[in-house]
């Protein structure tokens, strides 16, 4: 199978959004998702982008049953980390089902690898579904280690109506 790795194009914003809606399917949450097409251009496309976004393509002759050529992605943004300085968050890996086995999962981590290098990043952090084993076995075999597991962190979210009445108790 041939296939190359690249960093997203307008051109590529459906398809992505139809990625995004497919892997919210997988994960029984298609509802949760809010972001629209017009929301990925304006933070992916502006001049201080809100993340970064490498896509999957096959050539046309290989493309899916569904006529599609871009058949994976790899959302990532800068983070830090007070401990050990610069990290990369990978937001998002999702590769379609007939895809998945060719390398592609890990040749997206890979060039999401020489991006963290690139920006100095100490760490490359990620959350993957509990149980999602096909996954985690697959992040493994990366050298992922599971920090839940190993270091006893919990990951939390403030959602937005807790946001807004945090934001009332500030101090003016």
């Amino acid at each position: 199978m041939s296939y190359i790795i690249r960093p997203w194009a307008l051109k590529d914003l459906k398809a992505i959004m139809r990625l995004i809606r497919e892997s919210a399917s997988l994960h029984k949450a298609l509802d949760q998702v809010k972001t629209t097409p017009e929301i990925l251009r304006g933070d992916g496309f502006r001049e201080d982008t809100a993340f970064g976004c490498l896509v999957a393509e096959v050539p046309p002759e290989q493309r899916s049953k569904e006529g599609d050529t871009i058949v994976g992605y790899q959302f990532h943004y800068l983070t830090y980390c007070t401990w050990d300085g610069h990290i990369l968050f990978g937001e998002d890996l999702y590769v379609l089902p007939d895809f998945r086995g060719k390398g592609i999962g890990s040749s997206l981590l890979a060039k999401a690898a020489k991006i963290a290098l690139a920006k100095g990043c100490s760490q490359i952090r990620f959350i993957s579904a509990s149980w999602n084993q096909p996954a985690t076995d697959f992040y493994t075999k990366l050298g992922a280690l599971n920090v839940t597991i190993g270091d006893n962190w919990n990951l939390c979210s403030i959602e937005k109506e807790h946001i807004r009445r945090l934001a009332e108790q500030a101090r003016k």
